[in-house]
């Protein structure tokens, strides 16, 4: 009875980490080679945690999605998750009237975000200007045949291939659409 477990565990196991792209294992390979030479270099202790929390994210994503294909344009959204949230929590702790704690949190929260933008940066996907650009040709078109809408620009993304050929995930080309929407309807 023991052994059917261990075995069925150790097939689990093999599964997650399988069960990923090449780019997001190299990508998760380079974190966890920084997390050693930052060790071993005594570098900066919020360069340190930095990784720890970007490995511990990633950890919560591949036990919260098993069943999925890890690739770089997941990680690139959380990674942009990460930033948001960094973004978010500076400000809460940076307003007005804070003690000079709280402002030290919300600084040191600041400080974090060019370490993840450097293993975002890193990632082989596209740029938001050039999903922009992309999202922008699209809107143009429908423009100059006054059909632009909202609805009609997300139905002319081509949603099966944006992985592929866009390298784009559909969180950051969906920001891009809203973003260029703004941009054209004013």
């Amino acid at each position: 009875m023991f052994a059917i477990r261990r075995s069925i565990l150790s097939q689990t196991k093999s599964f997650v980490r399988f069960n990923s792209s090449a780019a997001w294992d190299e990508a998760i390979a380079a974190v966890r080679q920084d997390l050693k030479t930052n060790i071993r270099s005594r570098a900066d202790p919020l360069e340190k945690n930095v990784i720890r929390s970007i490995l511990t994210e990633v950890k919560n994503f591949e036990v919260s999605h098993p069943e999925q294909t890890n690739d770089e344009f997941h990680l690139y959204d959380l990674l942009n998750k990460m930033i948001k949230q960094r973004k978010e929590t500076a400000a809460e702790y940076m307003k007005e009237g804070s003690p000079d704690r709280f402002q030290q949190v919300g600084l040191n929260e600041l400080r974090e975000i060019p370490f993840l933008k450097k293993y975002l940066e890193s990632l082989p996907v596209a740029s938001p200007a050039q999903v922009d650009a992309k999202v922008e040709a699209i809107a143009k078109a429908l423009k100059e045949q006054d059909q632009l809408t909202i609805k009609t620009l997300f139905s002319r993304i081509p949603w099966g291939t944006i992985s592929s050929e866009w390298q784009a995930s559909r969180s950051s080309v969906t920001e891009s659409v809203n973003r260029v929407f703004a941009k054209l309807s004013n």
